[in-house]
């Protein structure tokens, strides 16, 4: 095996493991932002309170309202 072919294939373990771990933090972040919603909107919410969601979240409305509605949980 040559140097460059080892240098090459460390580096690509190095790329996947920081892959790896920004996913496993993109998910822990995923699961905050769904525990949170639910809290967002008391009874009853004020007017605007689903768009500013959506905005926030870059999610669609249907997948908000699921989760304020408890229909989709954190992990």
């Amino acid at each position: 095996m040559s140097d460059d072919y080892q240098e090459q294939l460390d580096e690509v373990r190095a790329i996947a493991r920081r892959i790896k771990e920004r996913e496993s933090q993109n998910d822990e972040d995923r699961d905050r932002i769904r525990a949170l919603i639910p809290q967002l909107f008391p009874d009853p919410p004020p007017r605007g309170r689903l768009s500013e969601v959506v905005e926030a979240t870059g999610y669609t409305r249907e997948y908000v309202a699921r989760i304020r509605d408890g229909k989709v949980k954190p992990s």
